[in-house]
């Protein structure tokens, strides 16, 4: 119990974000869904870690300093707080790719063939889900490989430091497809499943609003302002201008969504 409360009391921030993906994937998705993608996430997460810092893959070969993680929660070498935040940063990026997508959600007769149609905008959504969910860890890793600067600590390292900001291109190969393979693991049960993975309500556009992007634009948001006050301003311009990326599509989408609405009626 002591070292779950260390664990909180050092990373409020990783169990905030927790908190708040779970009260919106409830919102959006009901209970059952929500703890799948939960367990799911992280068991995916901590299978991807353990082989990482034992045999390099997905993420190239790193390892954590556990003389900085004294007193702190692990499972087999792994911080449990950093498995945990894989699945609130999945549903950041799937729900805010949902909703710059959300056209595709609605498919009309005179456009063709419905089902092509929601199939091909189905691959998008998860596609782009796992895009966004990598670019969240452009924003987030290379701030962490300097957990040393900030309150975070210096919790790991890289064998074989990459170019961008100490960080190999293998470790943003490995947060594509880990995001995949939570997504997919997720939308199979879901469809395997249908009378116990059911619908909350047959409203699920209205509840997607705009509080989802924010979500992952506030954990995109919350690692740029670590990054300028520790005074790497070169890492964060670049996270900036990813993140007003971003941002651009998601307000082009907010500023359809009327013209959507009043089309699908």
């Amino acid at each position: 119990m002591d070292i779950l409360f260390t664990s909180v009391v050092k990373r409020p921030y990783v169990f905030a974000f927790l908190v708040a993906f779970v009260v919106l994937s409830v919102k959006r998705w009901g209970w059952k869904r929500s703890l799948l993608w939960l367990l799911s996430g992280y068991v995916i997460a901590w299978i991807s870690e353990y082989s990482s810092i034992n045999n390099g893959f997905p993420y190239g070969e790193y390892h954590y300093v556990y003389e900085n993680l004294s007193n702190e929660l692990m499972l087999g070498g792994v911080p449990v707080f950093d498995s945990l935040s894989y699945p609130f940063l999945i549903f950041a990026g799937y729900s805010t790719a949902e909703f710059i997508m959300r056209d595709t959600r609605h498919e009309t007769k005179d456009k063709g063939p419905i089902a092509g149609s929601r199939v091909s905008g189905l691959v998008s959504r998860v596609l782009l889900g796992a895009a966004l969910t990598m670019l969240l860890d452009v924003i987030i890793d290379p701030i962490a490989t300097m957990g040393d600067k900030w309150f975070l600590g210096k919790i790991h390292f890289y064998a074989h430091p990459g170019w961008y900001f100490g960080v190999p291109l293998t470790n943003f190969g490995g947060w594509f497809l880990v995001p995949l393979a939570v997504i997919l693991f997720n939308m199979r049960m879901w469809n395997h499943f249908p009378g116990f993975f059911c619908e909350r309500d047959a409203a699920g556009e209205e509840r997607l609003n705009v509080v989802y992007p924010l979500f992952y634009l506030a954990i995109a948001l919350f690692n740029i302002v670590i990054t300028f006050s520790v005074g790497e301003w070169k890492l964060g311009i670049s996270s900036s201008v990813l993140l007003l990326a971003v941002a651009g599509f998601v307000m082009r989408a907010f500023r359809n969504a009327p013209a959507r609405r009043t089309k699908v009626s």
